[in-house]
């Protein structure tokens, strides 16, 4: 039997709750924003950076193996080259609405605040995806919870980071997919759309997963007349300007993601003082790392985690498997031509994943070849794609029958974040 109808999602969370989350997640991050480190988290000196060297230099599009750090104690430039090799959109913007890197001491919280706008306006979106996978205030607060308090995603709340932009560009075009789906107007084509070419314009692997995961459901909606053949040419226009940034470097460096200096030293140097550059992994060895790696991480701390933390490790693991199992359902019914709304978007979903994952793993076991380096395994790199984790789990549910199993598993997604905050915290942490 297919699951129910999705298209008018019912009342399940108000205005009013929702505007007081969107709140509370823009407060928490002009906190972080006020009290961050540089030095600490996710490369926010490299991305601060890549902003201070085009206001130098005034050059939009700047030569990316002449990239230099900044010290980070005092923002002044140095000789160390930068790591990145992203597309300068986003650096650009902020070079140009933000004051000048280390000439006034205003220019880096000014750029947190504009990142927490973006982080704070992709947690509303994602708020509002909850909101209409949900029949019940249960299933609304078991979606919305795991969505809004991925540690790695409240961490960069705050900080100078181009990944706010990308999980932006995601959660519009998952919102907007899902309202698509749902019977929802088609002026949210607008919303996907946009979604895609923010998230080209952040970084490369956001680019493949939001275009590989809108594109299947796009030409869904087309071919079975939800949607006019005219969506197909805009879809075809937002994915050119989104992915045109990465044709310029193709034809600068030969390459959508030059290896730059930066990244070659970072790795090499990196390797030989862990003691990684004298050995190779083989490649089972490699995954068996990798996957060790990517679990661990999905805890933002430098440091490793204890007993505690380590076995809570296995609350987002279990999340995971439950919407890989709702994809999975949601494929066997697609299969068998009874596929509920939403059930294209989580095996498009899923399978944009599985691909970015494939070429992920390769990239970085090429990487650990050249060089040694065994730290490629980021679960960041996903969070564009964060809301489909909870389209899955909304797959699984609406195929279960009501009983004890269906509320089970909705207490589960509830209580499972703020478990594994509260028990993957560093000790002091």
């Amino acid at each position: 039997m297919a699951p129910p109808d999705r298209a008018a999602p019912g009342p399940v969370a108000g205005r009013g709750i929702l505007l007081l989350l969107v709140l509370l997640l823009g407060l928490g991050g002009v906190a972080n924003a006020l009290r961050k480190d540089i030095a600490k988290g996710f490369d926010e000196v490299a991305h601060v950076s890549y902003v201070a060297q085009i206001q130098r230099d005034r050059a939009p599009w700047p030569d990316l193996r002449a990239l230099r750090m900044l010290d980070p104690a005092s923002l002044a430039p140095t000789d160390l080259p930068n790591y990145l090799n992203h597309p300068p959109a986003y650096y650009a913007a902020l070079a140009r609405l933000g004051p000048a890197i280390g000439a006034d001491p205003a220019a880096l919280p000014v750029l947190r605040l504009i990142n927490v706008g973006l982080a704070t306006a992709a947690m509303g979106a994602l708020l509002l995806l909850a909101a209409g996978l949900a029949r019940t205030r249960p299933e609304f607060w078991a979606y919305a919870i795991p969505l809004v308090t991925i540690p790695t995603a409240l961490a960069l709340n705050g900080a100078v980071n181009n990944d706010n932009l990308a999980i932006l560009g995601g959660a519009l075009a998952v919102l907007g997919l899902q309202r698509l789906l749902c019977g929802g107007r088609r002026a949210w084509l607008a919303a996907v759309l946009a979604g895609v070419v923010a998230a080209g314009l952040a970084k490369f692997t956001a680019l493949l997963l939001i275009g590989g995961c809108a594109g299947p459901v796009l030409l869904r909606l087309v071919v079975r007349g939800r949607l006019p053949g005219t969506a197909l040419i805009a879809a075809a226009l937002a994915l050119a300007l989104a992915a045109a940034p990465y044709a310029v470097l193709l034809a600068q460096y030969g390459s959508p993601v030059p290896e730059v200096p930066g990244h070659l030293a970072m790795m090499r140097d990196g390797a030989r003082e862990a003691g990684w550059d004298g050995a190779r992994l083989g490649l089972p060895a490699y995954l068996a790392n990798f996957a060790a790696l990517f679990a661990v991480q999905f805890m933002p701390v430098l440091t490793e985690p204890g007993p505690v933390g380590t076995a809570a490790l296995a609350l987002p693991l279990a999340l995971m498997g439950l919407s890989l199992a709702g994809a999975g359902a949601a494929l066997a019914r697609l299969g068998a031509g009874r596929a509920g709304p939403l059930d294209p978007l989580a095996v498009a979903g899923w399978a944009a994943i599985g691909l970015v994952l494939a070429a992920h793993v390769r990239f970085g076991y090429l990487n650990h070849l050249a060089t040694g380096w065994r730290l490629d395994a980021y679960p960041r790199y996903y969070l564009p794609l964060a809301g489909i984790t909870a389209v899955g789990c909304a797959c699984l549910v609406a195929g279960l029958p009501e009983g004890r199993a269906r509320r089970g598993i909705l207490a589960f997604l509830a209580g499972a974040p703020l478990a594994f905050a509260l028990l993957g915290a560093p000790p002091g942490g």
